[in-house]
């Protein structure tokens, strides 16, 4: 296990998960669709932006706190929905929730987890967290899925608008299948756990895919 205590940066923390994580694992989180253009420009447009230096200032009683809809955060940053994190690492959306809980910033949890909506709110004492939906064509299904995310204590929706023609993932196509993971489905408590290290996915029947129950065509 790499002492964490000496990252500096993301980059470093990318580097060790390039190193730990099956391939394909990790060419799902880190790379983009067709020739990955809006992948490198996402990063390139983040260089440009500088913080202004103050100087012969005030410098007492300075933070980063904030609100975010409604919702007050140690500073103005928030964990973006990141699908099938459980496979990067078991129960990995429950470890970042309860990361996101003890720095005080808003977690959200993808639609495409492998952890439902009811085990973060389990696994996080009910603490308020987002929810990343698609807006599927089973209106009704969509409805379930958010008044399920009502009852686990979700105060924010970030609704994902963009999924009506699934684009190719051309570098995860070379290491999986043509196309991205597909949800995964819930799981009985009697299937044997993956034991691929420490991204290993536990079956548990607690845990099912926050759209497990009879996913829809998008």
């Amino acid at each position: 296990m790499p002492d964490l205590s000496k990252i500096t940066n993301i980059e470093d923390l990318r580097v060790i998960a390039k190193r730990r994580v099956p391939k394909m694992f990790y060419d799902y989180a880190d790379s983009g669709a067709w020739t990955e253009g809006t992948y490198r420009a996402n990063e390139s447009d983040f260089q440009k932006i500088k913080l202004r230096q103050r100087v012969a200032v005030n410098m007492e009683g300075r933070s980063l706190r904030t609100t975010m809809v409604g919702q007050e955060t140690a500073m103005p940053v928030a964990i973006a929905p990141t699908g099938l994190t459980g496979m990067q690492h078991a129960d990995g959306e429950i470890l970042g929730a309860r990361a996101a809980k003890a720095f005080g910033i808003p977690f959200t949890l993808s639609t495409m987890s492998i952890c439902s909506l009811e085990d973060i709110a389990e696994n996080t004492g009910r603490h308020p967290f987002w929810f990343q939906l698609y807006v599927m064509r089973d209106r009704d299904f969509i409805e379930r899925l958010i008044e399920r995310a009502k009852a686990a204590n979700v105060t924010a929706l970030q609704l994902t608008l963009d999924l009506q023609i699934l684009a190719s993932a051309t570098r995860t196509s070379r290491t999986a299948s043509p196309h991205r993971p597909s949800p995964p489905s819930r799981t009985s408590s009697t299937s044997p756990p993956s034991r691929a290290g420490a991204w290993a996915c536990w079956a548990r029947s607690a845990a099912p895919s926050a759209t497990s129950r009879a996913m829809p065509r998008a």
